[in-house]
This record gives C-alpha cells, structure tokens and sequence, in this order.
C-alpha cells in the first residue's frame, strides 16, 4: 500500500510540473516585449532630439549665414549674372526719351531716373523712378514705361505756378494747390501774387481758385495776406485792404467782383473794405476817420 501512495504522489508532481510550463513560456515572452518596447522607446526619444538638435544647429547657421550678409551678396550676385544675360541679348537701355518737359530741368528727371543707360531693360523699375521724378518740385505727376528693346519714355504734367510764398525773407513759387515749386529771385514771376503768413500755402487752393475765377480781381491782386491762419486779407496793387471772413471765401470773392462792377468799389482811394459781415460791407476812405457802412447795393 505505501507504494501505491508513491506512484500517486509523483504522477501528482508530474501533473504540478506539467501545468507549471505555460506560464513560464508567458513570462518569459513578457520579458522580452518588455525589453523590446524599452529600446523602442530609447529609439524613438533619440531620433526625436536628434532632429531636434540638427534644427537648431541649421537655425543657427542660417542665422549666421543671413546676419554674414551672405544671403543678401548671393541674390546681388544672382541678380547681377541675370542682368548681364539681359544686357547680352540685346534689351539694355540705350536711350531715355521724355514728352511735357517745359519748366522741368532735363539733367533733373535723368538723375532722378538714375544712371539706367546700359543696364538691363528688365530689371529697370518704372514705378520706383516714378515716385522719384514726381519728387521734382514742377512735376505735378508722371509716368514712366518700357519701350523694348532698348528705351525708357517719361512723360510728366508740370504745375502751373498760380502765387509766390514769402517765408523769412525767402520767396517760394507755388501752384494753385499750394504746392512749392521751387525757391525763386526777388524778381522772378512779379505779375504773381505774394502770398504771406505761415500755413499760407496750404490754405491758399480756395482763395486762388476764386480769384481765377474773377479776372478783374485777379488782375487787381498784388498780395494775400493770411490772418491767424483763419482768414484772408487781399491787398490790391493800388494799396487797398480787402477783409475776407473765414468761410464761404468764393461767394465772398464773388460778391466783391459784383461790387467792383456797379460801384467801382476799388477805384477809389480807400484804405479798406471789410466783407466779414454777410448782410452788408464796411469801407473806410483814406484820412476818415469813420467807417461807412453800406447796405448790398450790389444785388439785384
């Protein structure tokens, strides 16, 4: 009987040891996924900051390289090489022509052009020596193209000069828009009327603009005198003060214009007349001592 009870227990083992194999294997198999998931990983972390530090190593070169002016000297050298193949196949400029120059000094439009004659036609910017010509103080505006193979045409519209700026002794000309044409001589443009005060030129576009408008006044006007960058007294070239209100300066000139016409207003010897009032005028003649204030005789 105790020998039956041996063989039980070691089939009893055998059974325990066989079941045992399996988890074993399991394991095992464990370990090695485990293992493999961890150099995985370290791969993945590696390439990772690999990458990341060739960026930052390229950034910085880049960075360098651009700071070096390197960038900056190979696009000139590119876009040099590109102009020179240009200019060999026969579109390089050979000529400048240029349409509405009267006033405009010739040696000025080409300087403000630049030194163009045998450069490349194409890489010729006419929007950029445009803006440089219109710069000019007679070039009111202009244009500029490409004529191929081989030319540049300018053609520019000149201001009209419409008044002279005194400022500090110096005496500017000036359009009807109160744009400076240029410094002038004492003697230059006398038949145009002298503009006076600071901001004049800027407020001057209505006032000449009226005044064109009436030719009579206009042919009267020696000088505009501006009155705390408000308003306007016109002198007239026989020494009469003509005081204009702050607003409404074209109906002001106008009304002026209808009393020269049927009073004569300004031929006689006054020494002012003040247009401020709209329902009626105050003059006063030279040596009175009080003004005299009429009703609108001119209407009607």
């Amino acid at each position: 009987m105790p020998k039956v009870k041996k063989k039980t227990a070691r089939r009893t083992a055998t059974k325990r040891s066989t079941r045992k194999t399996p988890a074993r294997k399991s394991r095992a198999k464990q370990k090695q996924t485990t293992i493999f998931d961890m150099v995985r990983d370290f791969w993945v972390r590696f390439s990772r900051a690999a990458i990341a530090a060739i960026a930052i190593v390229a950034f910085i070169a880049v960075l360098l390289l651009w700071s070096g002016g390197y960038f900056g000297l190979l696009g000139e050298r590119m876009n040099r090489m590109a102009g020179d193949g240009i200019v060999s196949a026969g579109f390089e400029i050979r000529r400048i022509t240029v349409m509405g120059q009267d006033q405009t000094d010739e040696q000025d439009l080409l300087s403000a052009v630049g030194p163009v004659i045998g450069t490349s036609l194409l890489h010729f910017d006419p929007y950029a020596a445009r803006a440089r010509v219109e710069e000019i103080g007679w070039v009111r505006s202009a244009a500029i193209s490409r004529l191929w193979p081989g030319a540049v045409h300018i053609s520019i519209r000149e201001r009209e000069p419409a008044a002279v700026w005194q400022l500090s002794g110096a005496l500017h000309l000036i359009d009807q828009n109160g744009a400076l044409i240029r410094e002038i001589g004492a003697y230059e443009y006398s038949n145009l009327p002298l503009i006076v005060g600071a901001g004049a030129p800027g407020a001057a576009s209505d006032m000449l603009k009226a005044l064109r408008d009436q030719p009579e006044l206009w042919g009267r006007t020696a000088a505009l005198i501006r009155v705390g960058d408000r308003r306007w007294n016109l002198r007239t070239k026989n020494s009469i003060d003509v005081k204009f209100p702050e607003e409404n300066i074209a109906d002001a000139v106008e009304y002026l214009a209808r009393l020269q016409t049927k009073l004569a207003l300004l031929d006689r010897p006054l020494e002012y007349i003040d247009l401020r009032n709209p329902e009626n005028f105050v003059y006063r003649e030279n040596g009175a001592g009080e003004e005299t204030i009429a009703d609108d005789k001119a209407d009607g």
